[in-house]
């Protein structure tokens, strides 16, 4: 019997729902439905263990399973929207972290599924072929799928790629073995808050990945400046909502930025960043700015209703994106931060930058 986290199921959930609703619905920066933005689903494709399977729409209720193009099985999905609700109450109620859904054992073997995800390599999910109204097309669309049932998310996770490099001027080095000693809950902050008390001032100094900063400047040329000020921000116990850091950005001796934008102009940047990372972006690889979940964002609502961000709702799904994220602390010793040390005679200090969902 296979298992799986939330995470995990709510992939497999996706698929079943879409498979019952035959429409995927947009939704507006608070996650709610648009009426007018809707996308009839003619077939759903799934890469399992044999390769790619197509679930075409069939007469009726009827779905055609194919397997490298030749139907392998045509399945009656009449009772699909009532195993979908049973699926996703077993999700809900799921308390440990990885458990198994009996239910959909049966709905497995029917539709020959035998994944429950598209794995970590990509950033598709899954890939509908939809009826796209405005342009009259039916193309191929992937979407990466999210899942507001388990724990909250990562959007980007941490590296040795996404240490941020501040240079530290103004402290003796007298006090490095000090401020390293530092070991409390709060470490990061305590360590920053000790070097300002000490006299010490930061300047952004770099990246460690080189990709992962020509990847930023593609998004825009100002963009790691304006990451290491609202990381450094957050470390300092400024905040960790990134539409909190953004209104406090630039305010306070630890400034380190050299040029003044409008805080709209800070916000526009950082959605940027936020749209790009979920559809395509990773730190440390060379990204050629195109966006690989070309179809959008999938989101699994908390009461199991399903809606997405399609390129025709791009700036509420870029909105989402702003409210919902935060920056968070990884592990110090597992990427190697938060400690000052010394390097061609002067001092610097490296902060992680880890971007996870606030839900």
């Amino acid at each position: 019997m296979i298992k799986g986290n939330k995470g995990e199921w709510s992939e497999f959930y996706t698929f079943i729902k879409l498979l019952a609703d035959k429409q995927l619905n947009g939704a507006d920066e608070n996650l709610q439905k648009v009426a007018d933005i809707f996308y009839p689903i003619l077939k759903i494709i799934r890469e399992e263990a044999v390769g790619r399977m197509d679930y075409e729409f069939g007469e009726g209720e009827k779905v055609k399973v194919l397997q490298a193009g030749a139907e392998i099985a045509l399945v009656d999905a009449s009772d699909l929207k009532t195993k979908v609700v049973e699926v996703f109450q077993a999700i809900k109620a799921g308390a440990e972290s990885s458990f198994a859904v009996p239910v959909a054992d049966e709905l497995m073997t029917r539709l020959h599924a035998t994944r429950l995800n598209a794995g970590n390599t990509r950033k598709e999910d899954i890939t509908l072929q939809i009826h796209d109204f405005t342009t009259g097309s039916k193309p191929e669309v992937g979407f990466s799928i999210k899942s507001m049932l388990g724990a909250a998310s990562t959007l980007l996770n941490p590296s040795s790629a996404t240490n941020f490099i501040y240079k530290i001027e103004g402290l003796d080095t007298k006090h490095i073995v000090e401020i390293n000693a530092i070991d409390t809950r709060s470490k990061v902050r305590d360590r920053l808050s000790a070097i300002v008390a000490k006299g010490g001032k930061f300047s952004y100094a770099g990246i460690a990945s080189d990709t992962f900063t020509k990847n930023l400047r593609r998004v825009d040329t100002v963009l790691p400046e304006i990451v290491a000020q609202l990381l450094l921000a957050f470390y300092l116990g400024k905040g960790s909502e990134l539409s909190d850091l953004i209104a406090n950005l630039g305010d306070g001796e630890t400034n380190i930025l050299t040029f003044d934008l409008d805080r709209s102009d800070y916000e526009f940047k950082i959605k940027s960043l936020l749209h790009n990372v979920a559809l395509g972006m990773v730190p440390d690889t060379a990204w050629d700015g195109l966006l690989r979940a070309h179809g959008g964002y999938i989101i699994v609502r908390e009461d199991g209703e399903i809606v997405c961000y399609h390129v025709y709702n791009a700036d509420a799904f870029r909105s989402y994106l702003f409210k919902n994220t935060r920056f968070d602390t990884p592990s110090t010793t597992r990427y190697g931060f938060a400690k000052v040390y010394e390097e061609n005679d002067s001092l610097f200090i490296k902060l992680t930058l880890q971007i996870r969902f606030a839900r």
